[in-house]
């Protein structure tokens, strides 16, 4: 065993304290069109997790009004030059031209700003993914959906990975993670008005 190993069991046994009682071992093999409902609470307990961490790490690296100050004035722009653009105001144009330079470096600035949380979170979310796939709701089905969702074209290729080989009217761990942490993230970044 080396020492990424080591480092590793560490973070899965604490994970395991924290989550562990989440999901339980399956004491039966898996049933075809068997869904596995206990899983539903820990996928979101992991999820709401997830998006404190990465929303408070945002909200406490990020200047919001600085942030929100750069897109109405990137936004702002975009809407002149467009409305230039489709009256054929070839002086506007020019005029807007000479500001292209401080825009995209707006641009740049904001890119930047958004980014900088990354370096955070982006570790120990890959540690806590690489913990969620040696659960006991990883690959199985833990919601059945009243329509086939991972048969829709772009949802399909891009989920279709962690979708594995349910059948397209269920959703797995993963699905079910994505879900969960989009709604948590967004009500969090309203709770602290971060849009």
């Amino acid at each position: 065993m080396g020492i990424l190993d080591s480092i590793l069991n560490v973070f899965y046994g604490f994970f395991d304290a924290i989550f562990g009682r989440f999901f339980p071992e399956r004491v039966d093999e898996i049933i075809a069109d068997k869904i596995y409902t206990e899983y539903i609470l820990g996928v979101i307990l992991v999820a709401l997790t997830v998006a404190i961490f990465i929303t408070g790490i945002h909200h406490l690296m990020v200047d919001h009004e600085q942030m929100k100050k750069i897109r109405k004035e990137v936004s702002e722009y975009r809407t002149k030059l467009l409305k230039a653009q489709k009256e054929g105001n070839k002086k506007q144009i020019r005029k807007l031209e000479l500001q292209k330079k401080r825009i995209n470096e707006l641009n740049a600035k904001m890119t930047t700003m958004s980014f900088k949380p990354m370096i955070f979170t982006m570790i120990p979310i890959f540690i806590l993914f690489a913990w969620f796939r040696h659960t006991p709701a990883y690959g199985v089905p833990i919601l059945e959906l009243p329509f086939a969702l991972f048969d829709l074209p772009v949802i399909g290729t891009i989920f279709g990975y962690f979708h594995g080989s349910m059948p397209a009217n269920q959703l797995g761990a993963f699905g079910w993670y994505f879900l969960s942490t989009t709604v948590c993230s967004q009500f969090l970044r309203k709770i602290l008005n971060m849009d």
